[in-house]
This record gives C-alpha cells, sequence and structure tokens, in this order.
C-alpha cells in the first residue's frame, strides 16, 4: 500500500469531502474571540496601569498641583474592575458579557494612553501651563469643591429641559397630527409651519423674556419651540406617508376615525415621530445653553460662564464635562425609547 493510501483522508459525503460542521464553526469563532479579548484587554491593562505608575514615580513640576489619592483611587477602582470583567469574558468567550467587553477594548485602552498624555503634558512635564490647562488631580479637586454647586446646576439644568423638552415635543406631536391627518389644518399650519420654524430658538430668547411672566417661563418657552418644529414636521411627514392600503384596510373592516388615528396612523408613523425627538435634542439644548448664558441665573450653562469670569479654568473643565455627561445621559434614555417603541425594527436599522 503507498503512503497516499496510508494517509487518513477527510470525511466525506455522497457530493465529496465534507465541510466543518456549525460546531466547528462556532469553537473557531469562539477561540478568535478569546485571543482577540486576550490581546486587547491586556493591551489596555497596561496602558491604564502604567497611568498610576508615571503619578507616583514621577515627581511633579507644574506650579499648580493637587492631592493625588482621588485620582490613584479612581484608577485603582477601575483597573480592579476592568480585569474583573476582563476575566469574566475570558472564562465565558461566547458570553453577550464578553461580546461588550471586545467592542469596547479599543475605547478603553484609548483611554488609558490619553490619561497618560495629560498626566505627563501637564503634571508632570507643565507643557501645558495653567491657568488654561490643568491636570486629572486639579480638576478632581475642583469637582470634590463645588460638588454642590454642580449638583444644584445640573438639577436646574435637567428641570428647565425636560420642562420645555416635553412641551415642545407634546406641541409638535399634536401639530404634526393634525397637518398630516386634516387637509383643512395642513392648509392652515404648514404655512405657519415653514415661515416661523426655521427661525432659530435662540433668536427668540428676547420676545420669550417680554412676554413670559419669569425667565424661568421664557426658558422654557424658547426651548419648547426648538423641539417643536422639528418634532412637527416629522410627525407630519410620518403620517402623510402612511400608506393608503393600511387606511383602506381598517376602514373596511368597520374602522372608526379615532381606531384609524390610533391605532393606524401614529404606529406607522413612529419611527419619523422619534427622528424628529432626537432632532428636537439637540436644537433643544442648544436653547438651553443660550437661555442660562443670557436669562436665566442658574444651570450648567450659567456655571459654565460664571467660574470663566473669575478666570477659574479647572472649575470651568468641570462643569462642561458635566454638561458633555448630562446630553450623553439624554441620548441614551432616547436610544432606549426608540429601541423600546421600535423592537420590531432591531435587526431592520441600525442606529
Amino acid at each position: 500500500m503507498s503512503a497516499a493510501e496510508q494517509a487518513p483522508q477527510p470525511p466525506t459525503g455522497p457530493e465529496g469531502p465534507t465541510a466543518p460542521g456549525p460546531v466547528g464553526a462556532a469553537d473557531t469563532a469562539e477561540g478568535s474571540r478569546f485571543r482577540g479579548l486576550l490581546r486587547q484587554g491586556a493591551l489596555a491593562l497596561v496602558l491604564w496601569a502604567a497611568h498610576p505608575v508615571i503619578i507616583t514615580a514621577v515627581p511633579d513640576t507644574a506650579p499648580r498641583t493637587a492631592d493625588h489619592r482621588p485620582l490613584l483611587i479612581a484608577v485603582g477602582a477601575g483597573i480592579a474592575l476592568l480585569a474583573a470583567w476582563l476575566a469574566w469574558a475570558l472564562a465565558r468567550p461566547a458570553s453577550s458579557t464578553a461580546g461588550a467587553l471586545a467592542h469596547r477594548l479599543p475605547w478603553i485602552a484609548l483611554g488609558g494612553a490619553w490619561m497618560i498624555l495629560w498626566q505627563l503634558t501637564t503634571a508632570k512635564l507643565d507643557w501645558l501651563s495653567p491657568p488654561y490647562f490643568a491636570s486629572p488631580e486639579v480638576l478632581i479637586d475642583a469637582l470634590r469643591g463645588d460638588a454642590d454647586l454642580l449638583a444644584s446646576s445640573l438639577g436646574a439644568s435637567a428641570l428647565l429641559f425636560l420642562v420645555g423638552y416635553a412641551l415642545g415635543s407634546a406641541t409638535g406631536f399634536v401639530t404634526g397630527l393634525l397637518m398630516g391627518w386634516s387637509r383643512r389644518a395642513d392648509y392652515w399650519l404648514h404655512p405657519l409651519l415653514q415661515t416661523i420654524g426655521p427661525v432659530p430658538a435662540a433668536s427668540l430668547l428676547p420676545l420669550a423674556l417680554l412676554i413670559a411672566p419669569s425667565t424661568f417661563a421664557s426658558a422654557v418657552l424658547i426651548i419648547a419651540f426648538g423641539a417643536w418644529f422639528p418634532m412637527a414636521t416629522m410627525t407630519r411627514a410620518g403620517v402623510h406617508a402612511v400608506p393608503r392600503s393600511y387606511i383602506d384596510a381598517a376602514r373596511t373592516l368597520g374602522a372608526s376615525e379615532g381606531f384609524l388615528v390610533g391605532r393606524v396612523a401614529i404606529p406607522a408613523a413612529l419611527p419619523d415621530m422619534l427622528t424628529g425627538l432626537f432632532t428636537g435634542l439637540g436644537t433643544s439644548l442648544a436653547a438651553l445653553m443660550t437661555a442660562e448664558l443670557v436669562g436665566v441665573d442658574r444651570g450648567l450653562a450659567w456655571y459654565i460662564n460664571w467660574v470663566k469670569g473669575w478666570a477659574d479654568y479647572p472649575r470651568m473643565y468641570v462643569g462642561l464635562v458635566v454638561l458633555v455627561v448630562f446630553c450623553r445621559a439624554l441620548m441614551i434614555l432616547l436610544f432606549k425609547l426608540r429601541s423600546s417603541l421600535l423592537a420590531w425594527q432591531h435587526d431592520l436599522v441600525r442606529w
């Protein structure tokens, strides 16, 4: 018998050699994810572990520094959390937890590299000097010193924004629904929408201050105006785009006018309405910042402008960070709302 005949042959089927089964493919994918997690996780841990080493080993040269201990505690807690998450993911590389970590590891590693660069260029080498730049320790010290004022400013901004955004979105929904469903309402309302809708909300602040009984009410009005226009426009477009066959089929089955609006038009137009909510979020936040800078004497924008007037740039940066976190939280909430209302679109549309 020849060597070729003695060599093991791959399993064959009626059509030739059998391809690897789904179990083998799953094992290959799991092994690939394991290696990726190990490689990227090790890089992220090394970068973040190097940061406290630099903090303690390299002397400070910047004229303004602060206590290192709060920063070291925060970084140490983050490293411990990352290590635990990575260990769990490596033990179960096929789990959703491992997938979530694999998706975020490049950003986590980039964050560690950014912290090292920030620490070196400010506190250690003094390339970015005060007062316009500050090290992480100084920002943490400013956050701890102004925690109460920042919390009250955040609460004031959140209340003002939520009241104005909810009012504008509800008004835009009703206006858009009327225009989309009724030709008579569309005849009278659509020209008004096209005329005053594109006007920047911030430009209406002087008028709002004149007609509103308080600065809070005037700020609510311009925030609501910022949310009203995109919501009304997208709701109208969504109702107009409802297929006529849906309405005819429902009417054939004896549906009333209220049923057609509530069970046919609104659900079919829901994706466009949510687009209006996302668009109105940005315009309403811009109106909020303008109102707090000009008319309202509290809030995050007011705080940022106030500490900037005192040339206290570390506190200004802290206010900006809190503002970014606030805006990010609002965006996450809207995405959660969208995912809940449009669960049937989960595998059709990627946001």
